[in-house]
């Protein structure tokens, strides 16, 4: 496999998958202005994108604007250094399909949550260089090349990728640093709140400071990491906490988790995790590749996780429901009890 590129190259970017991750991460690498950058334009996009002059990002701060970045097809993509796959898991396999045969120096970066995607796309593609590229912030796609940011924008990136680093800098979005699968299982740690949002129709402030939903965090947090350390999956959190410490904090009654992710994260009140916004507009959602990771491990070591599965039943049996039926903290409660 090739080595990273160097870090005095100018790397060429294509991204894949212009949503809500995708626009931000297009806008700050064109704010750098330290990679040649191309958005893969599909046939049904390609004629309203041409119209439009900017990528634009809301922030608190304000608007941000830069250039639209060159469109390209899907055979220009051979040409690049990296490849950003900002799909969302549904469209994975689609977007594995039309790629073009690529050159060994090519890196596959992921955006994706949790390890599956990661698995995904090295079966499609042994052999080629996959780097996973957590992204840690909240954004919401608010029109085409237009999308708006609830968080400090951070992604993490490994180390030993030095240009795919530096196409960053200079730009406002903060680089950390990423040990691979181990920080991929760490958010999908932080990302099993996700479901317990979407179920009862409520957003980050309320999951970090409603005592009754933190409970219920607590629960299917406490079974994952069960999880992982009986399989000797490592984990790494996004955060400079160790879990039993994040775990104190949320099993208490000081509203410090709510205040530490608005001070870290910037965390925006109102925000929300997509997961909520999916399954309140019918379509698929992540649980089965987050929540649903845990359940598939504990099964291969021949266990159960019941609240995680709970959690993934009560998500699926709401697909397509317009509005779905949500619950209350109590009910949520209730129903991921032991029986």
């Amino acid at each position: 496999m090739m080595a990273a590129l160097d870090s005095d190259q100018t790397p060429r970017i294509g991204l894949i998958g212009a949503g809500a991750v995708g626009c931000v991460l297009a806008l700050h690498l064109a704010e750098s202005g330290r990679c040649q950058l191309s958005l893969l334009a599909r046939e049904r996009d390609a004629a309203r994108w041409q119209t439009l002059p900017q990528l634009r990002l809301r922030t608190a701060a304000g608007e941000r604007a830069q250039p639209r970045p060159r469109l390209c097809t899907a055979g220009e993509l051979a040409q690049m250094d990296y490849l950003l796959l900002c799909v969302k898991q549904t469209q994975l396999d689609a977007a594995l399909d039309a790629l073009p045969p690529l050159p060994a120096h090519c890196t596959l970066v992921s955006t994706l949550n949790g390890p599956a995607a990661l698995a995904r796309i090295r079966a499609r593609r042994p052999g080629q260089r996959l780097l996973a590229m957590p992204v840690m912030f909240n954004a919401q796609l608010l029109a085409p090349l237009h999308a708006q940011l609830s968080t400090t924008p951070r992604v993490l990136i490994a180390r030993e990728e030095t240009a795919l680093r530096r196409a960053f800098a200079g730009s406002a979005m903060r680089v950390g640093r990423s040990h691979g699968e181990p920080s991929l299982w760490g958010k999908l740690l932080i990302n099993l709140a996700n479901a317990i949002g979407a179920l009862t129709h409520t957003g980050f402030a309320e999951l970090l400071t409603q005592r009754e939903l933190r409970r219920a965090y607590v629960q299917v947090l406490d079974e994952a990491v069960a999880v992982l350390e009986a399989s000797g999956t490592a984990y790494a959190l996004p955060m400079p906490l160790p879990f039993s410490l994040y775990r104190r904090l949320l099993a208490g009654r000081s509203p410090l988790p709510w205040w530490f992710a608005r001070l870290r994260n910037g965390l925006r009140a109102g925000a929300y995790p997509s997961m909520v916004a999916d399954l309140a507009q019918g379509r698929d959602t992540e649980v089965r590749e987050l929540n649903g990771a845990i359940v598939q491990l504990a099964q291969q070591l021949g266990r159960d996780a019941p609240a995680n599965r709970r959690l993934c039943e009560l998500v699926e049996a709401r697909r397509g429901q317009a509005p779905p039926v949500y619950l209350s903290a109590a009910a949520l409660l209730a129903a991921l009890a032991p029986n």
